[in-house]
This record gives structure tokens, C-alpha cells and sequence, in this order.
């Protein structure tokens, strides 16, 4: 990408909305309709199709709102097409910026006119429609908690526990004692 002249890692991009924002803004748009409101998303490619002149990518936020981002030949050119073919991969975080619609089927989606990169993942996400094995999920936690929503929403529970239980006893004068604590896996 450098020698290609793109930053692989730009300091800033150009976000106007989250994810979120965008889908309490348009809840029930009917299929095919175009609002005309241009926005600038990020978010990480979980899934990715490329098929001939349109390309189809789902983009996820930290807080688990995803958004389908659309680029076709027609809005960003040949050029741009491609190198998108060429360069994003899963896992990468992306800038869209583009008009609000809804596909044809109904998904909300931004129809872009351009984008880039904001930060290219060293390492692609594996799919996220197949299941990780139980060896990915316990060696390699960080993609578990990327790929799997219910992994990612355990650990907050489990935060907001043990943050709840150590308020509790705080309030109570408890004084913690770190001790090593068992788990079932190492």
C-alpha cells in the first residue's frame, strides 16, 4: 500500500456518524430508496463480497452496530474499485463516505463515493460465518472476542460483576487482597 502511495495507518479520517447513529436515524426506510444524506462511517470489515462491478462489505463498530457499505463502479470509478478489491481484506477497519440508502433487498447501507483505509489488520479475520474451534477460541481470545458477539458480551457482564462486587465491599470497608485466582482454562 505505501509504495502504492496509501497510508495503511492515517492518523485521522474523516468520521461524521457511528453506525449506531445511522440506524436510529433511518429505522424503516423501504427498499431501493436513496435519502440523499451524505455521511463519513468507519468500522471494522467483517464481512466482505466482491462480485464483478458491486462490492459488499458489513462494517462493525466497538459497540456491535453493523452497517452494509456498498461501492460500485458507477460511484467510485474503476480505479478505486479495484484497489478496494485488491486491499481490504477481514478485519480491516475502513472509511466509507457516502449516501444513506437502502439495497434493493431493504438493508441499510452507504452507497460510497469514496473511501479508504484507516487501519489495515496484520493478520485477516477468519470468516465469520464458519464456527472457530474451541483451540482458536482458548490460543487466540482476541479473535473470539472480535468474531463472536456472546464471547465479547460475557466479558462485560463479567466486568460489570465484578466491578458491582468490589463498589459493594468497598462500601462495606472489604480491603482486596490480590490472590492467584483458578480458572478452568490456561
Amino acid at each position: 500500500m505505501l509504495a502504492a502511495g496509501y497510508e495503511p495507518y492515517p492518523v485521522a479520517v474523516a468520521r461524521t456518524h457511528s453506525l449506531a447513529q445511522i440506524r436510529a436515524a433511518h429505522p424503516d426506510l423501504a427498499p431501493d430508496t436513496a435519502t440523499g444524506e451524505q455521511v463519513g462511517i468507519t468500522g471494522r470489515v467483517m464481512f466482505l463480497r466482491n462480485t464483478g462491478k458491486l462490492c459488499f462489505a458489513t462494517l462493525r463498530e466497538g459497540d456491535g452496530a453493523e452497517l452494509q457499505a456498498m461501492l460500485s463502479l458507477a460511484s467510485v470509478g474503476e480505479d478505486e474499485l479495484a484497489r478496494w478489491k485488491a486491499s481490504v481484506d477481514l478485519g480491516d477497519h475502513v472509511f466509507v463516505h457516502g449516501e444513506v440508502i437502502t439495497s434493493r433487498r431493504g438493508e441499510l447501507s452507504v452507497m460510497a463515493d469514496a473511501w479508504a483505509m484507516a487501519a489495515k489488520a496484520v493478520r485477516p479475520l477468519p470468516n465469520v460465518h464458519s464456527e472457530l474451534s474451541e483451540e482458536t477460541r482458548v490460543r487466540q481470545r482476541y479473535v473470539d472476542l472480535i468474531v463472536r458477539p456472546q464471547a465479547k458480551e460475557m466479558v462485560r457482564r463479567r466486568a460489570t460483576v465484578a466491578r458491582t462486587l468490589r463498589d459493594v465491599l468497598h462500601g462495606r470497608e472489604f480491603v482486596e487482597v490480590e490472590t492467584p485466582m483458578l480458572q478452568l482454562l490456561h
